[in-house]
């Protein structure tokens, strides 16, 4: 290793790891090479690479707490990292080292990541023409402490604090295209507004009853971005807007346009579908207005893929074991959380680079077997004269890390769901549907001939 020394942080050149996890890793972070600690008062010995690696490296370990987790990490670096003394030796100097650098290093590392995850899409193959993506929501807890109840606040559970984590997530392979973290009682639909503009090019965003609205669906619109969403009793629908007109013959089409948003905004057409359901029939509105790119049967089909999502929240909690957060301060908190989700793309990443190397369908990726491997590898040492042997059985691993194919004799549903506040209750029912009065049609007209 050759580096360029300097105050805060170090600049390095070339980098050759011996550890076959490093190996993996280390080229997803090349943006963080040249990125210096400039937030460092004084000399240290953590920089934004290594504390890059280390925070990945603990995010997979499976230690009882952060500090065994660390004691973990520094055990697989101490090869690569502790002779040219790159990194510190304690745990608390770590943990100051990701706080201190993460507004710096995260803004720059997610960039890069949505870069890496664009190409990444491209070897995946597309469904009925789109690239899924499903956005959802998901509580983490947190430890009951003073600092996290103030940070974060008592979420609905009414009982200890929790953080709110929205993710958009392809659905058939588990990658994360991004992601946004707030307090408890946060709002889905304000992380959606923020990421729907961002999306990549040639994409459909499936989501459930929660992520309706007008002033949500119309900025989603206006920045060009294709929705498929579930809607129920908690939307209200008008037909005949413009009666006559040629693109209301087929009878599906329909308009959102609140009572108390008539006067500042035009209303937003749509379609409206419905699909077999299980016990009732299922009702979505999309904005893909031509019935060739999105047929009826392709949009129950694919709307059925949604659940994508909530595998990726139940690897995050279980596999990768973030159910319960372990920081006890609500600024490292949020830091652990970040790098969590940082891992999870990560892991995405490194499946689908080589399920595709060796012409395997990464939509057979299995996250939760990649996460075991991966774990696996951390806490075993490389010797020095087969590093590059246990580096190749690492990658035979990785890209056997696939989903099984047999078929199952029983359905794999819990005997029971959980009800929460923030769960619709109204999402079974079918949607309000209503014809526009006189009133509204010359409104909507005179709307309409202003906007153009």
């Amino acid at each position: 290793m050759r580096s360029d020394p300097k105050t805060g942080g170090d600049s390095i050149v070339h980098c050759d790891y011996r550890h076959p996890l490093l190996q993996c890793l280390s080229p997803y972070l090349r943006a963080l090479d040249s990125l210096p600690d400039t937030a460092a008062r004084r000399r240290v010995q953590w920089t934004p690479r290594a504390t890059g690696l280390a925070a990945v490296m603990m995010a997979l370990d499976t230690g009882c707490t952060l500090a065994q987790r660390c004691s973990d990490t520094l055990h697989g670096m101490r090869g690569d990292f502790s002779r040219q003394k790159r990194t510190g030796q304690t745990y608390n100097g770590l943990l100051k080292a990701l706080t201190r650098q993460a507004p710096a290093v995260l803004p720059v590392l997610k960039t890069d990541l949505k870069k890496q995850a664009k190409t990444a899409l491209k070897k995946v193959q597309r469904v009925s023409g789109w690239t899924l993506l499903a956005v959802d929501g998901t509580k983490e807890e947190l430890p009951r402490t003073r600092d996290m109840e103030e940070h974060f606040g008592i979420a609905d559970n009414g009982k200890c604090p929790q953080a709110l984590v929205t993710c958009v997530v392809e659905v058939t392979t588990g990658l994360l295209w991004d992601w946004r973290i707030s307090e408890g009682r946060g709002s889905e639909k304000k992380h959606l507004q923020e990421m729907a503009g961002a999306l990549p090019d040639g994409s459909l965003l499936l989501a459930d009853g929660n992520f309706v609205g007008h002033a949500l669906w119309s900025a989603m619109d206006q920045a060009g971005q294709k929705f498929l969403i579930r809607v129920g009793g908690n939307v209200s629908l008008i037909r005949d807007l413009f009666p006559g007109s040629k693109f209301e013959r087929s009878g599906d089409v329909v308009y959102v346009w609140p009572l108390h948003r008539q006067k500042q905004a035009a209303p937003l057409r749509l379609r409206l579908i419905k699909v077999k359901g299980g016990k009732s029939p299922v009702y979505l509105v999309t904005n893909v207005m031509d019935r060739r790119r999105l047929a009826r049967k392709s949009a129950g089909k694919i709307y059925r893929l949604r659940w994508g999502v909530e595998l990726f929240y139940r690897t995050l909690k279980r596999s990768l074991g973030l159910a319960k957060l372990r920081s006890r301060c609500a600024v490292r908190a949020q830091v652990e959380l970040e790098w969590a989700m940082v891992t999870m793309t990560l892991v995405a990443l490194l499946g689908i680079d080589r399920l595709h190397r060796r012409r395997i369908d990464p939509k057979r990726l299995s996250p939760a077997t990649l996460i075991q491997t991966l774990r696996a590898s951390l806490l075993r040492d490389a010797p020095p004269r087969s590093a590059r042997w246990v580096a190749a059985n690492l990658n035979r691993s990785i890209a056997a890390a696939v989903g099984d194919r047999y078929r199952r004799k029983s359905k794999k549903r819990s005997r029971y769901r959980a009800i929460t506040t923030n769960t619709p209750v109204l999402t079974s029912l079918p949607p309000s549907i209503r014809k526009a009065t006189a009133d509204e049609r010359q409104r909507a007209r005179d709307t309409c001939i202003a906007i153009a």
